[in-house]
């Protein structure tokens, strides 16, 4: 039955968005407000990489003097629960069938001049191709009202889904296109045979929070004789290649260990706090099957007070992408887990290249920990902040 929708889905879902561009072309312009730009999230709310690609967007719309509305497929209690206020739900403007937005309801909805859609790693076939056509016929609507309209802040697998394809080949020539890394630009200009931009990914500009949580690890890490090192493992790699929950779960305290022996004191910190995939369970374990002194378990309560917690690491050890991100953006020295070809693109952005490895390897956990005490060795600071750090996206502007 998932594979006949699939299929339905994949062809319905791109004819429909065809057929309604046509139409489009009866559209009035929309009467917009200067300044309002509306930011669709990737994806109902996930990891703190979600929240920090949503705030660091809103962040920097207001750090240029505009106004942000935010806006996330599915419910918004979880976004509230994590303190991300005033977001609403697109779902609202969702037509009859699931694959295309109703442009009437759009135009009641928002007043924005600017519609932007968070491409992340959702636009390229690996979570469905309903939320692709969605995206697509959303962008397409707004331009037709007179609005600008952007997909940005992508990544672009090698092997991108034919479905997904064949949607975004339906993408209105006025829609810009940003992507967050320079590979993925290059194979989406391949594949779509259009102008594609890059940017560094939005949650860079995320602003880290103060906590009591905070200053309780700040008070542990100066209480320490020794350098900090962040552990962020991923729980949700058991299904990655296979690879199951037992040997992640042994990997992750090799990489501890190894940190431990090379001089460390180590603070583990999970960087999604839904029950699953399950990163809190899997950090509790590591922090519980050591007797070391200089092991601690430190789990924030959303983006921004991750964001602050990584800030007083000398190293970060990552298999979360945003995580490396929040460091880095800070000036924190990181070393990347790659496991699905996006980390080197964003670790390019500061430097850090060399830094990454890539899960698939099984890399040993002393070449890990070993380049974890060459990062931290950087001058504090030399790999980040860079200047883009400090001027909003162009594609937010």
């Amino acid at each position: 039955m998932g594979n006949l929708n699939r299929l339905v889905a994949g062809y319905a879902a791109p004819t429909l968005v065809n057929g309604q561009r046509r139409m489009l072309g009866f559209q009035r312009p929309a009467q917009t407000k200067p300044g309002v730009t509306a930011v669709l999230s990737p994806a109902s709310y996930g990891s703190f990489g979600d929240e920090g690609m949503i705030l660091g967007s809103r962040d920097s719309i207001i750090a240029s003097s505009g106004t942000p509305q935010l806006y996330t497929p599915g419910p918004v209690e979880p976004w509230t629960a994590m303190g991300v206020a005033g977001i609403r739900s697109i779902d609202r403007v969702i037509a009859l069938g699931r694959m295309h937005m109703d442009a009437r309801k759009l135009r009641l909805l928002t007043r924005a001049e600017r519609v932007v859609v968070l491409g992340a790693d959702s636009i390229d076939g690996a979570y469905g191709i309903r939320s692709i056509s969605q995206r697509v016929s959303l962008l397409n609507v707004s331009v037709a009202q007179g609005r600008r309209a952007e997909l940005a802040n992508f990544s672009f697998r090698r092997n991108p889904s034919p479905d997904a394809l064949t949607s975004l080949r339906r993408l209105d020539r006025r829609v810009r296109l940003t992507a967050r890394d320079k590979n993925s630009q290059r194979r989406a200009a391949e594949a779509l045979q259009r102008d594609v931009g890059v940017h560094p990914d939005v949650a860079a500009y995320m602003k880290p929070g103060k906590s009591p949580a905070i200053d309780a690890l700040q008070s542990w890490v100066a209480g320490r004789d020794r350098p900090v090192a962040v552990l962020v493992p991923n729980a949700h790699l058991a299904a990655f290649n296979g690879t199951g929950y037992k040997e992640v779960a042994r990997r992750f305290q090799s990489y501890m260990i190894a940190l431990l022996d090379a001089g460390f004191a180590v603070v583990v910190l999970p960087h999604d706090v839904r029950d699953e995939p399950g990163d809190i369970a899997m950090s509790e374990q590591l922090v519980g099957g050591t007797s070391a002194e200089d092991v601690m378990l430190a789990v924030p309560r959303h983006a921004q007070e991750a964001k602050g917690m990584l800030a007083l690491a000398d190293v970060v050890v990552t298999a979360r992408m945003h995580a490396g991100v929040a460091a880095l953006s800070q000036g924190v020295p990181c070393v990347g887990l790659d496991y699905v070809d996006k980390f080197s693109g964003q670790f390019h952005w500061y430097g850090a290249d060399d830094a990454v490895v890539a899960w698939e390897d099984n890399p040993d956990a002393h070449l890990v920990a070993e380049l974890g005490v060459k990062a931290a060795m950087t001058i504090r600071g030399a790999t980040a902040k860079p200047d883009f750090v400090s001027t909003p996206p162009p594609w937010l502007l």
